[in-house]
């Protein structure tokens, strides 16, 4: 895996996707309850703004580990974060975690990318104490999450139809289904709620901006990048996607923002 290739276009707009993700993050910290003096588990974590949030909860007295597989994220996540926190580099459905166990853990959009969902949540259920909870967000309906399904729509118009989505491969989508969330967990020994919450998205910047991030990363950016290494995109498809994404987030803006509406299900899971 070219961890490297995967993580450089999303470390060009940190900044953007911390700022997006922000009611999420939210979302999870206030149903997470971290204290000050516990021990946490964050699931890939990513670039760190996760970390940088839970580490602020527990307070000096306590300690956040952070498990991400790419270790371009892992490394900025190290260059961002405060003293009490560490940062593994390795596949949380099967890193050799010690100690006696985490009081919590947490994810920010970092549960769905497991190839055997079902092994993955059994071993990360064995890192934490008994009785402790899991709070995760995932992504709900693809047609609830314009920040996914417009770029993919916008994508397909200029370059054609694309790959068909499977509800069942790794990928952002994977646990869109409460149902799957569900049975995977159940299966695997947690107690699970789960409270799905329609919100918006809070992107930095006007229509342009926004269009502009998601010609870096997404389903358009992707499908740009795929074209260029293929030596078939052309300016005229960069202009398309462009103006198409614009178009698409000025249908978005309230006052002078743009909110994206967004369904997230937030799931607590007891050990």
């Amino acid at each position: 895996m070219d961890w490297k290739a995967i993580a450089e276009p999303w470390l060009r707009v940190e900044a953007e996707t911390d700022a997006a993700h922000t009611p999420v993050l939210e979302g999870i910290m206030a149903r997470a309850g971290l204290r000050s003096g516990q021990s946490v588990l964050d699931i890939g974590p990513g670039a760190g703004i996760s970390l940088l949030r839970a580490a602020g909860a527990v307070g000096s007295a306590g300690r956040v580990t952070g498990i991400e597989i790419a270790p371009p994220f892992a490394e900025r996540a190290i260059a961002r974060t405060p003293d009490n926190v560490d940062v593994l580099i390795g596949d949380a459905a099967s890193y050799p975690f010690v100690g006696e166990g985490f009081d919590a853990a947490i994810s920010l959009f970092g549960v769905m990318f497991f190839a055997d969902p079902d092994q993955a949540f059994a071993h990360i259920r064995t890192a934490l104490k008994p009785g402790a909870v899991l709070t995760f967000a995932c992504w709900g309906s693809p047609k609830a999450n314009p920040w996914f399904s417009m770029p993919g729509r916008i994508a397909g118009e200029v370059f054609g139809p694309g790959p068909g989505f499977d509800p069942d491969a790794p990928g952002p989508m994977s646990l869109s289904d409460p149902d799957k969330i569900n049975r995977v967990l159940s299966g695997a020994g947690w107690s699970v709620e789960i409270d799905t919450q329609d919100l918006h998205l809070t992107p930095r910047g006007g229509p342009a901006d926004v269009g502009k991030m998601h010609t870096t990363v997404g389903a358009a950016g992707m499908r740009m990048g795929a074209a260029k290494a293929e030596g078939t995109l052309t300016d005229a498809h960069r202009a398309a996607v462009r103006s198409k994404l614009i178009a698409g987030f000025s249908d978005m803006v309230e006052g002078d923002e743009v909110r994206v509406p967004a369904q997230i299900h937030f799931v607590r899971a007891t050990a």
